[in-house]
């Protein structure tokens, strides 16, 4: 597992679209910050959180799942696979390593670049407030875990990189950029009395929509969901809500792992 994990670190820092990515963030998380420097200070849920929020949104899972599809695909299409298939490497060993190294990769890389963005801000007037800046580093941590988790899976089930792309995209599509009017139209075909329990199901089907909904009521925005979200408002404002987004964040990546060892196990019979 070690080696697996040492494996993808050194492979991912030696990539130059991590460093590509790198400077995409500096520019972009920079630029806004020298926007907004005239601002007295960026607390709370604003326009400039909101903006920020949904560029991590569209950007992190996209490249996140492309990552991790990436790791497996290319393992499967130049034959690496059935190379570590003679060594005796159990398949979760196999799975964990290769999230802990994308893992530990990407969260260096956007470390990196957040850490220069909010260095530039301040030297450029910004006033942030620390609980802001953690709010949306957590928030991008948890979208780089939750996606790599998922580009892993699809990985397990695509034979080249072409389909691991074309997968990654369809997904990320459906997940990011068409999921609330998919979900205004599948909820606008069912009884009125089902929407509230089908709006729960699909918040935890989907976490980039539950990390949202936690970054904002973290930060005093809960109002904006309306009614239907007051109870998971005001359970997301209590202190137990940490350890049951922990416990879900436990049984997503172990029901994603145990589908792709299932995978990989057939693989290996075949």
């Amino acid at each position: 597992m070690w080696n697996i994990w040492y494996s993808e670190w050194r492979m991912a820092i030696r990539q130059r679209s991590s460093y590509m990515l790198l400077l995409l963030w500096v520019s972009v998380l920079s630029l806004l910050f020298l926007l907004e420097r005239n601002t007295p200070a960026l607390i709370g849920y604003t326009n400039m959180t909101g903006t920020i929020a949904n560029l991590l949104l569209y950007i992190v899972p996209l490249f996140m799942l492309i990552s991790g599809s990436f790791a497996i695909a290319n393992e499967m299409e130049n034959g690496q696979w059935r190379l570590l298939c003679t060594y005796p490497l159990p398949t979760t060993s196999y799975l964990i390593g290769k999230l802990a190294g994308q893992f530990t990769a990407q969260t260096a890389v956007f470390t990196l670049s957040f850490g220069a963005s909010l260095a530039i801000g301040l030297i450029s007037g910004s006033v942030l407030s620390v609980k802001w800046v953690l709010a949306l580093y957590i928030f991008a941590i948890s979208l780089i875990f939750f996606f790599l988790v998922i580009g892993l899976a699809l990985g397990a089930f695509v034979a080249t990189r072409w389909q691991a792309l074309t997968l990654s995209v369809g997904v990320w599509f459906f997940l990011i950029m068409i999921w609330p009017p998919a979900l205004i139209a599948v909820l606008g075909l069912v009884p009125y009395p089902m929407i509230a329990p089908l709006l729960k199901i699909a918040l935890l089907s989907n976490p980039a929509e539950l990390l949202r909904i936690v970054l904002v009521v973290q930060l005093g925005g809960g109002a904006v969901f309306g009614q239907s979200y007051d109870g998971l408002v005001s359970f997301l404002q209590k202190g137990a809500a940490w350890g049951i987004l922990g416990l879900y964040m436990f049984i997503y990546t172990s029901f994603l792992f145990i589908l792709s060892a299932w995978k990989l196990e057939r693989r290996k019979v075949q």
